[in-house]
C-alpha cells in the first residue's frame, strides 16, 4: 500500500508496502479515522458521482455522503472525490485521518510532486494538500477496488439521484449488503 502524509506535521518520507492480497476493507489504527473516497464517471454525460465514507478504529460507521459533479475525466472525478471526502471529514477536528482510494493515479499524484501530475487536477490537488493541514495527520494510500465497495455504492447512489448532496447512513450499506466493505 502506498502512503503519503500531506498535512506537513512531521511528515516522513512516504513508505511503500506491497499488500496486493487484501481484498476487503481493514480497520484503521487505534485513535484514527478512516476516510474512503471514490468516484463513478459517465463518459457520455460527464456526470460523476462522488462518494465518501468515514469509519472509526472499530469499523463503526461515522458518516457517509455523496454528491454530483461534472468533471471532464475520471481522474478529475477521483480528485474531486478526495477533496469532497476531506470536506465531509473536516468537522471531526484535529484527528488522525487515514484516507484510501482505489485510483492508483490519484494516489501517485497525491504522494508525488503534484506539479508533475496532470495539469487538469493540479488545483484540486493543491486544495487537497491544504485541506489536509487541518487534521492531526492525514495520510493517503491505494487500496484495491474490492476493498472500496461501500464508497463506490455511495458514489453510484449520488450519481443515480442526481442531487447536489446525498447523506448515506449505515442502513443504506446494510440494504446494499456492503456494510463491511
Amino acid at each position: 500500500m502506498e502512503v503519503a502524509d500531506l498535512n506537513g506535521h512531521g511528515a516522513k518520507e512516504p513508505t511503500l508496502q506491497v499488500v496486493d492480497t487484501i481484498q476487503r476493507w481493514l480497520r484503521p489504527p487505534q485513535a484514527t479515522f478512516k476516510l474512503n473516497v471514490d468516484a463513478t464517471w459517465g463518459k457520455k454525460t460527464l456526470i460523476a458521482g462522488l462518494g465518501a465514507v468515514i469509519r472509526d478504529e472499530h469499523g463503526n460507521f461515522i458518516r457517509g455522503a455523496g454528491k454530483v459533479r461534472l468533471p471532464s475525466s475520471p481522474i478529475e472525478a477521483e480528485a474531486h472525490a478526495a477533496l469532497y471526502g476531506l470536506m465531509v471529514a473536516s468537522d471531526l477536528g484535529n484527528v488522525h485521518l487515514e484516507c484510501e482510494s482505489d485510483s492508483k493515479e490519484l494516489i501517485q499524484s497525491v504522494k508525488g510532486n503534484i506539479q508533475k501530475g496532470r495539469w487538469t487536477i493540479y488545483p484540486t490537488l493543491a486544495a487537497l494538500k491544504e485541506k489536509c493541514r487541518i487534521f492531526g495527520s492525514c495520510s493517503w494510500k491505494w487500496i484495491p477496488r474490492k476493498a472500496n465497495k461501500a464508497t463506490d455504492a455511495a458514489a453510484v447512489e449520488a450519481k443515480r439521484k442526481m442531487c447536489d448532496e446525498v447523506s448515506v447512513g449505515p442502513e443504506f450499506f446494510k440494504a446494499q449488503g456492503k456494510s463491511k466493505n
